[in-house]
């Protein structure tokens, strides 16, 4: 066989590659495969183009970035109207976090089909995440925006977008500081006490200008303060 025979076939594969992959990750065929060849190469296996450039996918990374930042930012402002900046950065955050690309890169198999050389180094995990960033940069570039924000949005709700943006959360202190901030009376009370066997069981209500606006459950008071604060920030900061 031919170098240029050799070349064809390999370039052959990879199309044939990233066509498979598309087309199970996502459901479509892509119209050209060049941006996801580009997705799919780490620095490690990039040549240079030019100085100071090479042909990695490292730009893909940078624009995929952005507009996973830009879809999480509008889903939130959206399914939150009534939260500050403040609070939807916080979540925001928690959504966009190293680790859960990490974990959805992992789910898709960017792993499988990504082109690396590192060597006797092991793949860190930011590896394919920052590939899963330059994929949807592909996907943007093949189909354009609201594509794009439809497969993200739909990936990250099956990855807990909406549990994961109350990680960590201080519900009783959200509480307080919008109670304080809106001129509204807070307090907890505790609706049934109760040890058996040395456990303790609590059931605290919480209520808002004497409006019962949650009830919580647990082995500790606090721990049912904090569920009753959920409940009550579910009622009043998500849209009816």
């Amino acid at each position: 066989m031919s170098w240029f025979s050799s070349l064809f076939k390999r370039k052959k594969d990879v199309n044939q590659e990233i066509q498979a992959f598309v087309k199970r990750a996502f459901g479509f065929s892509p119209s050209d495969t060049s941006a996801y060849e580009q997705a799919f190469r780490h620095s490690s296996a990039a040549t240079k183009i030019r100085p100071g450039l090479k042909n990695s996918n490292e730009r893909l990374e940078f624009l995929g970035d952005a507009i996973i930042d830009s879809v999480v930012a509008h889903y939130l402002y959206t399914k939150y109207p009534l939260l500050p900046e403040g609070e939807l950065t916080k979540m925001k955050s928690k959504v966009v976090r190293r680790e859960n690309l990490n974990m959805i890169g992992y789910t898709l198999k960017i792993h499988e089909v990504l082109h690396l050389n590192l060597g006797r180094q092991d793949m860190h995990d930011s590896i394919v995440g920052n590939a899963l960033e330059a994929v949807v940069g592909a996907l943007y570039l093949d189909r354009g925006f609201n594509t794009t924000r439809d497969i993200v949005l739909k990936l990250l709700k099956q990855h807990g977008i909406d549990t994961r943006v109350h990680d960590d959360v201080d519900y009783k202190s959200k509480l307080h500081e919008w109670c304080q901030k809106n001129k509204h009376t807070l307090y907890f009370k505790v609706l049934t006490h109760r040890n058996e066997g040395g456990s303790s069981y609590y059931k605290v209500g919480i209520y808002i200008d004497d409006e019962e606006y949650g009830v919580g459950e647990g082995g500790a008071k606090k721990s049912a303060e904090q569920k009753a604060a959920r409940k009550a920030c579910d009622r009043l900061f998500e849209p009816k």
